[in-house]
């Protein structure tokens, strides 16, 4: 059952509740029209008929009109409030035979205001307005009552029993409800399953066309221009021409292979992420030929794939841009693990930028990378001071 239909079946039973809750007015009304058409011509005997039916119609529907929370979380004050209809229903049965069509409607609001067994008291004692009638036949009087009572508890039962269906259709509502809510939990929880495994299906994809045309291409520019005889081509301008073009091809190879490594895991897959930011500084250091140090702070701990992967990722960036940038001495690598945050700091003493003025793509990737997790990069810098990049990500952990 869906939310619209729960609330349409929700709107029918507040409508039935109104209903049983201003039909009393009607028949009082209908009492009293018959009370003013039939009855005697003094005004002033009438009017005050008319009082009291006024005044059991305000007690009606200040308790059950205007209160319909009271009919079923408060006991007592309905118990009041039924013992002061019988009064005024008597009071009024007293004063003209006519309101004697109210009297049924007694039985039915026994039913209506008072919970479980205390409900055929009320039935029992609804026949205390005919009872006041003067002048009635005891014979026919017990027929009425007899009759009378009858048919009450024939009514009280439809009512209790619709109560019933009524209260186990709401059950069944919010147990529909429910299974929906963790049949759409559990949709969701799979979509997201399967989006994530199409994301690394397709970034694997990636990665091997990257890996087999440009990656080989590359390596087999390189291995040509490594494998011509410096004999072959003297000193000179054709000379300087080659080695530019291999140095770009071996830059550009390099970078290829970061992003191919960017597309995969790759050493997270059987390494810490300690251990593989050392793995990635030692990389660096040999072939920059740059002294360059690890520190691990803190107790370290698993953290979730997509938060290792961007700290090494950082770090590597970081280590790039200092080996073909900053010219520098030494770079020193910390990475720090925190109560609730992963910090990596990478610093180098190289020539160093005005922030603001520096930043390619690698950086920009960086940034939206590390912006996505909810984290910051924060760079310091300046003309000849060297470079302090720091990487701060949420320590999100592994969900088992």
């Amino acid at each position: 059952m869906t939310s619209v239909e729960e609330q349409l079946g929700l709107l029918r039973e507040h409508r039935w509740n109104q209903a049983w809750a201003l039909a009393p007015l009607g028949l009082l009304l209908l009492a009293c029209a018959v009370s003013v058409a039939t009855g005697p011509r003094d005004w002033s005997e009438q009017a005050a008929t008319l009082g009291v039916a006024v005044a059991l119609a305000v007690w009606h529907t200040w308790f059950v009109v205007l209160h319909p929370q009271w009919w079923d979380r408060w006991v007592w004050p309905m118990v009041g409030y039924f013992v002061g209809l019988l009064a005024f229903t008597s009071a009024l049965v007293l004063r003209d035979e006519a309101f004697q069509l109210f009297v049924p409607m007694c039985y039915v609001l026994a039913f209506l205001a008072l919970p479980g067994w205390p409900a055929y008291v009320g039935v029992v004692a609804a026949n205390v307005p005919w009872l006041v009638v003067p002048g009635t036949d005891p014979s026919r009087l017990l027929l009425n009552l007899t009759l009378s009572t009858a048919l009450a508890v024939l009514v009280g039962a439809m009512i209790r029993a619709m109560e019933r269906e009524a209260i186990r259709r709401r059950e069944t509502n919010a147990e529909l409800v429910a299974v929906a809510a963790e049949n759409a939990r559990l949709h969701g929880l799979l979509v997201e399953q399967a989006r994530a495994a199409g994301v690394a299906g397709e970034r694997a994809r990636l990665a091997r066309e990257i890996h087999d045309t440009v990656a080989q291409g590359l390596t087999g520019i390189v291995t040509q221009l490594e494998a011509i005889d410096e004999r072959a081509v003297p000193p000179g301008r054709v000379r300087s021409r080659l080695e530019i073009a291999g140095g770009l091809a071996r830059t550009s190879l390099v970078e290829v292979r970061r992003s191919i490594e960017a597309l995969r895991p790759g050493p997270l897959e059987d390494a810490r992420l300690g251990d593989a930011v050392r793995q990635a500084v030692t990389t660096w250091r040999e072939q920059y030929g740059v002294p360059a140090t690890v520190t691990v702070t803190g107790t370290p701990q698993p953290l979730h794939s997509e938060v290792e992967v961007t700290v090494l990722r950082a770090a590597q960036e970081a280590l790039s841009n200092v080996g073909r940038h900053a010219s520098a001495g030494r770079v020193d690598v910390t990475l720090s693990y925190m109560e609730d945050v992963v910090v990596l700091d990478v610093r180098d003493d190289g020539t160093g930028f005005t922030p603001g003025h520096g930043g390619g793509f690698g950086l920009t990737a960086l940034r939206e990378r590390v912006r996505a997790l909810a984290g910051g990069v924060d760079i310091e810098s300046a003309p000849g001071g060297g470079t302090a990049v720091s990487v701060t990500v949420p320590a999100i952990g592994v969900h088992r």
